[in-house]
C-alpha cells in the first residue's frame, strides 16, 4: 500500500483498516462531486502513532477543480484529474490536514494554496500562492461553495458546503470510523473511547477537550450546517452520511449543548 511521510505524520509499514474501494481513484457521487479514498496515514497523539484513512473531496466549478485535503499524489490519480478539469484550488481546511499540500502544490504550480489559518506560519516562504482561508469563502468560488470557519482556540477548521450536490464538507469536527473495518482492537477501542466509532461518531476527544470552553462557536456553526440543509455529509474519516442529516448533526455535535 503507497504511504506518504510528511510533515508530522509517519509513513506506516501495515494497513491498520480494511480500506475503502477503490483506492486512489475518483468516485463520482452527483455532478461535479468526487471523492477520493487514499491510504492511510500516521497521526501523532498523546505519543503515540495512531494510523489513519485519508479521503478528498474533489468539486468542480465549470472547468476549474477544487480540491480538499489531498491525498497521496500519484501518476494514474493525476492522469484521472486531466479528464475532469484542471485542478485551480488546494484546500488545507483544518489544524491537521496539510500533509500533502506541499506535493500538490509543486505539481499544480498555477493552482492557488487555500490553507486554515493558523497553517500560515508552517508552510511561510514555501508555498508562493498560499492563502488563508477565512470566514468568507473566496471569490473565485463563492457562487458555488460556501463556507463557516470554526476557530475552537488551539483548533481551526473551515466547513464547506457545495450547493448543487447540497453536500456538506466536514474533516475532523466529525469522524465515522467503522468499528469492523479496524483491524487491530486496541486501535479499535482507543477510536471508540475517543468518540470517534459510528453510529455514534462525533468529534475525537483531542479536539473536544481543548474546545471545550469554546463550546458556543461550535454550536453557532451547528446552527449554520443546518441552516444549508444538506442532503449529505462528505468525510475525511470513515463513513459518510446520506440519511436524516439533520438528525446526524444535532446528535454528532450534541456534546457542545
Amino acid at each position: 500500500m503507497e504511504v506518504c511521510e510528511e510533515a508530522g505524520h509517519r509513513a506506516l509499514k501495515r494497513p491498520a483498516y480494511r480500506p475503502y474501494l477503490p483506492q486512489c481513484e475518483a468516485q463520482q457521487l452527483d455532478d461535479d462531486l468526487w471523492i477520493v479514498d487514499g491510504p492511510e496515514v500516521g497521526y501523532r497523539f498523546a505519543g503515540l502513532t495512531l494510523p489513519c484513512p485519508t479521503r478528498m473531496t474533489i468539486v468542480r466549478i465549470g472547468e476549474a477543480l477544487w480540491l480538499h485535503s489531498p491525498i497521496c499524489l500519484s501518476p494514474a490519480l493525476v492522469a484521472r484529474l486531466a479528464d475532469l478539469g484542471e485542478v485551480a484550488w488546494i484546500v488545507a481546511p483544518n489544524s491537521f490536514h496539510y500533509t500533502h499540500v506541499a506535493d500538490w502544490a509543486a505539481h499544480y504550480p498555477e493552482a492557488e494554496c487555500h490553507l486554515s489559518r493558523d497553517l500560515a506560519a508552517r508552510f511561510a516562504g514555501t508555498l508562493p500562492s498560499a492563502r488563508r482561508l477565512d470566514a468568507a469563502a473566496a471569490p473565485a468560488w463563492n457562487t458555488d461553495i460556501d463556507q463557516y470557519q470554526v476557530d475552537l482556540g488551539t483548533f481551526t477548521e473551515t466547513v464547506f458546503f457545495h450547493r448543487s450536490s447540497a453536500a456538506l464538507i466536514v474533516t475532523d469536527l466529525l469522524q465515522n470510523f467503522e468499528a469492523d473495518r479496524i483491524h487491530n482492537l486496541a486501535l479499535r477501542f482507543i477510536l471508540w473511547a475517543g468518540g470517534s466509532i459510528g453510529p455514534d461518531g462525533k468529534t475525537s476527544i483531542d479536539i473536544r477537550l481543548p474546545a471545550w470552553r469554546h463550546r458556543a462557536r461550535l454550536r453557532e456553526a451547528l446552527k449554520q450546517m443546518l441552516q444549508w440543509k444538506p442532503r449529505r455529509i462528505m468525510l475525511a474519516h470513515g463513513k459518510c452520511y446520506d440519511s436524516d442529516i439533520q438528525g446526524e448533526l444535532h446528535r454528532a455535535f450534541r456534546w457542545a449543548s
